[in-house]
């Protein structure tokens, strides 16, 4: 009888070393496929057969069985491509997609993506990417179907304005309310080329009205006394309905500084308080300037300074803008789609969501790179990538395959010899059987 489960036994051999080769040849197959994680197969012993030795009992093997197939998710090389929707995991995590036919979420760590005609961010396999969309720069904290919103950028007018610079301590002394010349700043009197002139220090603003379109604001500085500056904000006549090439003033305050040169007061008073402006066909201007406190002595985004030296500007922030079409989207490693506008705005679109599992072994492979979550996974966890152990996102960059193509030659060059092995093993045993009949 032993010859006999000796066929079995070498048989079983057979099927491991099959099993394996059938896996080495999927490994290779797709090596290079995006996203591809290598599998490796896992082998077990059967149960012995118990015999009687003349030195007491003992036991026999009766050969070996696939014992599982495990999916290896280590981590695939990245190379760099030139599609900006291109995303790459480093680290942990899985891009989660739904078929929009389909009430499931699927996951994959492929992440060749597109836009379709929709707006909606798209595998190839017509799956759309999950994540969190946007609306005026706010994300949304419901996960569902990205899509990015490719109409035109709506203008919006300035409503805020920062501005940080240095004036400088060595301007003389003005006491006169509105500088050395008595302007008016009415539109019609003086020109904006003379009051800058006749200020201590001035610069020039690109503003934007309810229509998008641009002017220039010029902000004026006059040293009163040691401490105290007063500043006022103009702009062009004919841009309000007054005089072409004379100054409006729009605003106008008082600044208070300490001996360290830092800002103690700050006060500003609009024009439109009292006289209602516009820019010719837009709606009513009224604009806050920042420059580090406010009226009521709370610091803000600006920052103003005295110090000895000249006068400079080194920042200014402000807050509207023309209307603009989407040009380019880039992708950061947190997962924040932004999209860049002919006039000049970067806004934010979306942001990339990625799942976690307590057990990646517990996924199911489920073709075209996809896997499904089972209960042996766990439930995902969806979060932003680089948040808990989620891997960070690069963009313009595919995530290779991880199998090693050596490893594999290996692998399949020991598992050939073990077919080969086990195969003469059958054979011997053959033999033996039919010299074992002729015998009887």
């Amino acid at each position: 009888m032993s010859l006999f489960s000796t066929l079995s036994t070498a048989s079983s051999g057979l099927s491991m070393a099959g099993t394996k080769l059938a896996v080495i040849g999927d490994n290779i197959a797709n090596i290079n496929t995006i996203g591809f994680k290598g599998a490796r197969a896992q082998f077990a012993d059967l149960v012995a057969r118990d015999s009687m030795g003349l030195s007491g009992p003992t036991q026999i093997g009766t050969g070996g069985a696939t014992d599982r197939v495990n999916t290896l998710f280590g981590q695939g090389s990245i190379t760099e491509s030139s599609n900006a929707l291109d995303l790459a995991i480093s680290g942990n995590g899985f891009f989660q997609v739904k078929d929009p036919n389909e009430h499931g979420s699927l996951f994959t760590r492929d992440g060749q993506f597109f836009m379709d005609e929709k707006g909606f961010i798209t595998s190839s396999g017509g799956n759309r990417l999950q994540g969190f969309n946007a609306e005026d720069n706010q994300l949304s904290t419901i996960v569902s179907d990205i899509k990015i919103d490719r109409s035109a950028l709506q203008q919006s007018a300035s409503t805020t304005l920062e501005l940080t610079a240095t004036l400088s301590t060595e301007a003389d002394f003005s006491t006169t309310p509105i500088f050395s010349g008595g302007f008016t700043l009415d539109g019609n009197t003086d020109s904006i080329d003379d009051v800058a002139a006749d200020s201590d220090f001035a610069t020039s603003i690109t503003i934007y009205d309810s229509l998008g379109a641009p002017h220039s604001a010029t902000i004026c500085f006059e040293r009163q006394s040691a401490g105290d500056w007063g500043w006022h904000a103009l702009v062009d006549g004919g841009d309000v309905g007054e005089t072409d090439g004379m100054a409006f003033q729009i605003a106008s305050g008082n600044l208070s500084f300490d001996g360290d040169g830092v800002m103690t007061s700050f006060s500003q008073v609009n024009t439109s308080a009292t006289t209602p402006w516009n820019f010719t066909g837009a709606d009513d201007g009224d604009i806050d300037f920042e420059f580090g406190l406010d009226g009521s002595g709370t610091e803000n985004d600006g920052d103003l300074r005295a110090m000895s030296g000249p006068s400079a500007i080194t920042g200014v922030i402000q807050d509207g803008y023309g209307s603009g079409d989407l040009i380019q989207m880039t992708v950061d490693q947190n997962g924040n789609i932004m999209g860049t506008y002919t006039n000049g705005e970067d806004i934010l679109l979306g942001q990339v969501a990625l799942s976690e599992f307590p057990s990646y072994e517990g996924l199911k492979r489920v073709g075209r790179n996809l896997y499904q979550s089972t209960q042996m996974a766990g439930d995902p966890a969806v979060g932003t990538p680089g948040t808990g152990t989620r891997g960070n996102l690069i963009s313009f960059a595919l995530e290779q395959a991880n199998v090693d193509l050596e490893d594999q030659f290996v692998d399949m060059i020991q598992s050939q010899r073990t077919y080969q092995a086990n195969a003469r093993v059958i054979t011997t045993t053959d033999s033996t059987l039919q010299e074992l009949v002729q015998l009887l």
